[in-house]
């Protein structure tokens, strides 16, 4: 008989988890539920917008719902599109850029039960991918 988990089901409203609606943005953190993933819902109309460069302690995995988006995963520049899922190996500095034409809509799986980022901006960027926290 296989063993029974230690969490409970649960139903996360849009509303409690998504902060910005248009474009949509959100984060959804698992150790509340006992869940140990990340989920982060990104979407930028803008084109050459998407998160600056910074590393994670752990792995991450990038799904593009919809456009195309330019990645930087250490050494390695590619165009990623629609349906592409990417790999961001654990402390690998990463970034992705819309290239559109149109709307970049992505959910990435951060493999992990917290959020933990390390910006490492390049000239004229920001801390911090703007919006997530809104």
């Amino acid at each position: 008989m296989p063993k029974k988990s230690k969490i409970e089901p649960a139903h996360i409203e849009k509303d409690k988890w998504i902060k910005k609606q248009d474009p949509p943005k959100g984060v959804f953190e698992g150790n509340q539920y006992g869940v140990k993933c990340v989920v982060i819902r990104y979407s930028v109309d803008g084109i050459g917008e998407g998160p600056n460069l910074h590393i994670h302690p752990y792995d991450e995995v990038f799904h593009i719902i919809k456009g195309r988006a330019e990645f930087t995963v250490g050494d390695d520049k590619f165009i990623a599109e629609e349906g592409a899922m990417v790999v961001g190996p654990a402390n690998i500095p990463h970034t992705y850029k819309n290239v559109g034409p149109g709307r970049l809509d992505s959910v990435d799986i951060h493999l992990t039960d917290e959020w933990i980022q390390y910006d490492l901006p390049r000239e004229g960027e920001k801390l911090s991918a703007p919006g997530l926290e809104d």
